[in-house]
């Protein structure tokens, strides 16, 4: 019930934001169209900035845990692709500052790529490959947002944007997702999931 609770909530965010922009979108919008009263809003969520990022979270962690994923390049490419396939993420780029969607974007895929590098490694990066990843993900998350918002890349398909990512990338991070990669994975967002 209490997962079903938050996915109402986040599907209802998602509806709005399709059809208008992001800060038109208010918390009583999203506790009406998620049928809910406020005291079960404010139980899950602090604000919309914070239901923006469990919606990302959640295309993330769906992606790294989708059986299509064997390797860096498949997770890219699935997250190019679901990138295009959901439009609310549009208006989510309009937002900036603290709790801008680029920021969450950075924040989160750095948080996760650590990881996963981490325990495909079997050790702690050093601080060098720690500002590598940094700024990966910076680059990264703004490149998400051209390619999402389809103004750029037009004629790439996700898996040829995959291929040209991993080839920028240094070989030593180019980790395979195997069985003891994706355990871990599947393990550390079932927590995060847990705790919200």
């Amino acid at each position: 019930m209490k997962k079903q609770t938050k996915k109402n909530i986040i599907d209802a965010f998602s509806k709005l934001v399709s059809e208008r922009s992001y800060d038109e979108v208010t918390v009583e919008m999203i506790i009406q169209e998620a049928d809910i009263g406020k005291t079960t809003f404010y139980r899950y969520f602090h604000d919309k900035a914070d239901v923006m990022s469990e919606r990302f979270k959640m295309i993330y962690d769906e992606a790294i845990i989708s059986s299509e994923c064997k390797s860096l390049e498949d997770l890219f490419e699935t997250l190019l692709r679901q990138g295009r396939m959901h439009p609310d993420q549009y208006a989510m780029f309009h937002t900036s500052g603290v709790n801008s969607y680029r920021e969450l974007i950075y924040q989160y895929t750095y948080t996760m790529g650590k990881e996963i590098i981490e325990t495909a490694w079997n050790r702690k990066m050093s601080e060098i490959e720690d500002f590598h990843i940094a700024y990966f993900c910076a680059g990264g998350s703004k490149i998400l947002e051209e390619w999402c918002k389809g103004k750029k890349y037009r004629n790439m398909t996700s898996r040829q944007a995959a291929k040209e990512i991993c080839s920028m990338m240094n070989d030593a991070y180019l980790v395979q997702l195997n069985e003891a990669v994706m355990h871990h994975m599947r393990k550390v967002i079932k927590n995060r999931q847990y705790f919200l």
